[in-house]
């Protein structure tokens, strides 16, 4: 059954032999295979070195056998698998020299001819790999042909030449390097357009430089140039398997769209660290520091020198910096308030590219709830705010890069700003709405009608009186304007002054009480029926009641208003009132609110009226 397991069990198997065949190698003792009992050599022994290899070699090989098992028809999947072998073949080689029980001429030969070729044959087959992946380049089967030929024909010179030499394996593994470094940046200028294949080439260079970039730089580079390694040669194999775990995530392309981040995080970190050693060194060896002191005085140039390159360089190669929080809160309010919903959808979709900078916009039919991220990172969805349809944001910076869960987390954080914005700016527009239409009523209802009514009205006293009530309507309009509760003093201070005013033509005196807590507050409904109970009771005691004082008083509780309009004249027939006058609209208009009204009349007559102060609970 050919499914990806048993394709992986046949190289794996291969493998755990091998490796296990040069582990007891290594713990073989000098005697000889003879003498087994109690004289194996203990891993201590061994050295770091020797372990370093094999680990390299296993874990190489068996990550580059699962890649090719899952994709076994794949051009850059076979390649990667052969890297893996090449690598378990110059790694495990190279243990050999570790050996205590101690090989012959031939056996040494064969040792050398496997990792020289394991050590050339890596870097020929990474380079035909980034000639074909993530794209395939211009003139590769030309590229391919050329680089195997030519390195595969100087590593025989090296190897079979009339001057044999295989540590001459060490330059042809150098410029071999030099060839990938340069088609890891031809991958990334041809993928420049197409995010996916582009953060997939950012992760294969950043794998190289940490990985076979470590190795030559502190093994091949220093051979090369006739000094000595910075490190031994079999603990240098552990860049290798760095090399690896970078690589497979990058060709199996699992949650791509955050990559492109790391692979530069990765890189400048490494970076930094070589940066440090090199510097070490060179203090170490140039000035004659002490190690303690030379290492001090690396981290400190590092600091002063390096990190602020690195922020430069990152920023210049993201292409992208977090905006600031108070430039986006006030872009988002300002969006909020603008006053058509084609400006804020407008807006809104500004926003949007000035922080994301997408090569494109578009609305999206369906119902969006949630910032999501699709198609492997190059496309952000975000629901519908600022009345704009939801979006789809394709290609991030300009296609140079991918969305990551960090955009979808400040997406997230923005739409809720939004919404919070619009939930203000709506409650806002209710609240205007509704005192337009509060003082619109007004007017019709109060101002208008009692203005008709002095139009048509013959006496001018009378006419006068309503003119005086008109203004005093309209100065509450204006005051009570910007709240739906007015001051007791205030209200009922113009309303003394109103009917004083009403009183003294006619001779009658004004008696006034009030008992209320300083800065009480009455609700506007039950300001204006108290005003229409004292107006109505003044106008009937002048019509008809021949009174000679007017008595008014106000109680206001933890629960009611009381009113009490008395005057000391002949009386009125509480039939005859309440059916004239108004009377009748007042007392059906208190009973609305709960309340109730009566009228007393013997020695003069009362207005005696109750209203809740509280709105009443609908029975």
């Amino acid at each position: 059954m050919n499914t990806p397991l048993v394709r992986f069990a046949v190289p794996a198997l291969l493998v755990v032999a091998v490796t296990g065949m040069m582990t007891l190698a290594v713990l073989q003792p000098a005697s000889g295979p003879t003498d087994i009992v109690g004289n194996w050599r203990s891993p201590l022994e061994v050295g770091a070195g020797a372990w370093v290899s094999l680990l390299v070699g296993f874990g190489a090989c068996l990550v580059s056998a699962w890649v090719w098992a899952l994709k076994p028809a794949d051009p850059a999947a076979i390649l990667f698998a052969v890297s893996g072998l090449t690598t378990l073949m110059f790694s495990a080689a190279a243990v050999v020299w570790l050996f205590a029980m101690p090989l012959s001429e031939a056996g040494y030969l064969l040792a050398g001819i496997i990792n020289c070729i394991g050590a050339s044959g890596f870097g020929i087959v990474m380079m035909c790999l980034f000639m074909i992946y993530p794209v395939k380049l211009p003139g590769w089967r030309w590229m391919m042909v050329a680089t195997v030929l030519g390195f595969g024909a100087v590593t025989y010179w090296v190897m079979f030449g009339p001057s044999p030499d295989f540590m001459l394996v060490h330059p042809i593994t150098f410029w071999e390097m030099v060839g990938i470094f340069a088609l890891v940046g031809w991958q990334i200028f041809a993928t420049r357009n197409d995010p996916v294949q582009r953060s997939i080439a950012l992760w294969l260079g950043a794998a190289v430089v940490l990985g076979a970039g470590g190795f030559i730089s502190t093994v091949a580079f220093p051979h090369t140039f006739g000094f000595a390694p910075l490190l031994d040669e079999n603990i240098a194999f552990g860049f290798f398997l760095l090399i690896y775990v970078a690589l497979t995530v990058g060709l199996m392309r699992f949650r791509v769209f955050g990559l492109g981040g790391w692979a530069f995080q990765l890189m400048f970190h490494f970076l930094a660290a070589l940066t440090v050693l090199v510097l070490d060194l060179a203090l170490i060896g140039i000035l004659s520091f002490e190690p303690g002191a030379a290492f001090s005085v690396a981290l400190l140039a590092a600091a002063a020198v390096y990190l602020p390159m690195r922020s430069f360089a990152w920023r210049k190669l993201t292409g992208q910096a977090r905006p600031d929080e108070a430039e986006l809160f006030r872009a988002v309010i300002d969006i909020a308030l603008r006053p058509s919903g084609e400006e804020r959808a407008g807006q809104w979709r500004r926003l949007m590219r000035d922080i994301f900078g997408p090569l494109e916009v578009k609305p999206v039919e369906a119902a969006v709830v949630r910032v999501r991220v699709e198609d492997e990172g190059t496309l952000m969805v975000l629901p519908g705010v600022a009345d704009s349809p939801p979006l789809s944001l394709r290609y991030k910076n300009g296609g140079r890069g991918l969305y990551s869960p960090k955009d979808v987390t400040l997406a997230a954080q923005i739409v809720k700003l939004m919404r919070y914005a619009e939930e203000n700016r709506n409650a806002y527009d209710r609240g205007v709405s509704e005192e337009r239409a509060r003082i619109a009523r007004d007017i019709h209802d109060n101002i208008g009608a009692q203005l008709l009514r002095a139009l048509h009205s013959r006496e001018t006293v009378r006419k006068d009186a309503m003119i005086r009530e008109t203004l005093t309507d309209i100065r509450d309009v204006i005051n009570n304007a910007q709240g739906s509760e007015a001051p007791m003093e205030d209200v009922l201070a113009d309303l003394r002054a109103e009917t004083a005013d009403r009183l003294e033509p006619h001779g009658i005196a004004l008696g006034w009480t009030l008992h209320a807590a300083s800065g009480a507050l009455l609700s506007r409904q039950k300001v204006h029926a108290l005003r229409a109970l004292i107006r109505e009771a003044v106008s009937n005691a002048i019509k008809h009641a021949g009174a000679r004082r007017v008595e008014v008083t106000i109680r206001l509780g933890n629960d009611w208003l009381e009113l009490k309009v008395a005057d000391d004249g002949k009386g009125l027939p509480a039939q005859k009132a309440s059916l004239g006058n108004g009377l009748g609209n007042m007392k059906i208009r208190v009973e609305s609110f709960g309340g109730e009204m009566a009228l007393e009349s013997g020695a003069g007559t009362s207005l005696l009226a109750r209203i809740p102060v509280f709105e009443m609970a609908a029975e």
